[in-house]
């Protein structure tokens, strides 16, 4: 049987080939750079552990855990501190803390109370029906108001996909939304509802799910995960030409057959592939996919020089505030050893 070809040694791309093998299908994973992990990279410096890309990964479905138990790597997973849970937004240039239950929010200092009243009238707003695509900043300032858009919103937005909501569709960027309305007409309706209909299925929403990382960071996943994969590294995949029932796929090193092809690579890259079914495929639009430039930067201080607890998960910034950061996470206050004793590691986020 002829392998089956993964483009890409991303988390995406090692958990699918992994999978594959599980079923005893032949693998082999394509990966232009040379290692594998993708923006997951964690280094460990001076008694410091920094995290390049992701910090925690969210337990919110049973597969998850399922997949970390065929990895044998529960030994060595690390769940986020349960006195860690406090989640901070900047509001007039301070950190306040967001509200831990729906009816907090009511007297939380984050929100006006014009904002809040907007809240309260939320269930009695009818719901879109012409099918017609909003952004973000439209679908949030509809339903509630332009303080929740630019007060919160803005701030999760930016955490997430370091975006601009008035740039990015709720059907895409924040489907769960799109979704509660469509089906419940109304954001809270959907969430008091929604949350009975998760917990038959054993899956659970991402602010409440579980976090979790490893004793020596996110790496130890795709780390784990190669080390089980037969993986051609700083080998690009050029050229994929279909023929019969399998595919083609050309490297530097020459040709190879292949019963299937998985593309887990950037949309940049996919559309510099040249690709033939039967005729040349045309793929350059995905070249007008945006990616928002994001660096991570990560910061070690003596405890007594900041003057914040940092116990918590971290804190969002909505453009308002006029701050040159996205948000920042408490990462030492997350999980232990990321710093050494006496210190605190800070992880904050720029560009978009």
């Amino acid at each position: 049987m002829k392998p089956v070809a993964i483009i890409g040694a991303g988390i995406t791309g090692l958990t699918a080939a992994f999978s594959l093998k599980r079923k005893g299908i032949p693998v082999t994973v394509y990966e232009a750079g040379a290692r594998a992990g993708g923006v997951i990279q964690s280094v460990r410096r001076d008694g410091f552990l920094a995290e390049s890309g992701p910090n925690t990964i969210l337990e919110t479905t049973p597969e998850i855990s399922r997949l970390i138990r065929d990895l044998n790597l529960e030994s060595r997973r690390l769940y986020s501190n349960s006195d860690a849970e406090s989640r901070y937004v900047v509001r007039n240039k301070h950190p306040v803390a967001m509200p831990s239950s729906q009816l907090g929010i009511f007297t939380s200092k984050l929100l006006s109370a014009g904002a809040k009243f907007a809240l309260l009238r939320e269930p009695f707003v009818p719901p879109r029906r012409d099918g017609a695509e909003e952004s973000v900043a439209e679908f949030v300032t509809r339903r509630l108001n332009r303080e929740f858009l630019d007060r919160l919103v803005d701030a999760l937005v930016a955490g997430i996909y370091a975006g601009d909501p008035h740039k990015l569709s709720v059907l895409h960027a924040l489907p769960r939304l799109a979704q509660l309305e469509t089906k419940y007409g109304s954001l809270i309706k959907g969430q008091i509802r929604g949350a009975r209909e998760r917990g038959k299925s054993g899956q659970v929403a991402k602010d409440r799910a579980p976090k979790f990382s490893f004793d020596e960071g996110l790496q130890v996943l795709p780390d784990t995960l190669a080390s089980q994969l037969d993986i051609k590294f700083n080998t690009p995949v050029t050229r994929l030409v279909k023929n019969g029932d399998g595919w083609r796929a050309t490297t530097a090193t020459g040709d190879a057959d292949h019963s299937a092809v998985v593309y887990c690579g950037t949309a940049y890259r996919l559309a510099e592939l040249s690709i033939t079914v039967g005729a040349p495929v045309d793929v350059s639009l995905f070249s007008t996919i945006r990616y928002a430039p994001v660096a991570s930067v990560v910061l070690g201080f003596r405890r007594e020089d900041v003057t914040h607890s940092c116990q918590g998960f971290g804190m969002l910034i909505p453009k308002i505030e006029g701050f040159k950061i996205l948000g920042t996470i408490f990462s030492s206050a997350l999980f232990p050893n990321r710093a050494p004793a006496g210190h605190v590691l800070l992880s904050s986020y720029v560009g978009g």
